[in-house]
């Protein structure tokens, strides 16, 4: 029964982050993850196996620059689970995504191509 709570969240968030472009890896463990691109690709969105929300992970390189994103992100709808001095986790419900990956750069950009044929053959 457990297993397949944790496989329905893991297939909810492959579809949740496929249907709003965002940057879908897996993590070492084998679970999935959206990853961030840029100098700060450490932060990311990770299933955390509860119904309405995800987990957000950031890191940052100074305790200023942490403050400031934590200050961020409270705003933006996050609830934090774990602060330490230069990282942290979130709770994030669904609604308030987008606004957090656009500012995290977890979102991709918009498809070039709207259908391509390369696709459909």
């Amino acid at each position: 029964m457990v297993e397949k709570t944790a496989n329905k969240h893991i297939t909810t968030f492959k579809t949740f982050c496929k249907n709003n472009r965002l940057r879908l890896r897996e993590a070492g463990d084998g679970l999935p993850v959206a990853k961030a691109i840029g100098k700060f690709k450490e932060d990311q969105f990770f299933c955390n196996f509860k119904d309405g929300t995800i987990g957000v992970y950031v890191t940052r390189e100074t305790q200023r620059q942490f403050t400031y994103l934590h200050k961020k992100l409270t705003r933006l709808g996050c609830v934090a689970t774990q602060l330490g001095d230069f990282e942290g986790a979130y709770d994030l419900e669904w609604m308030n995504i987008p606004p957090v990956a656009r500012l995290l750069k977890i979102k991709k950009g918009a498809a070039k191509v709207q259908d391509p044929k390369w696709l459909r053959e």
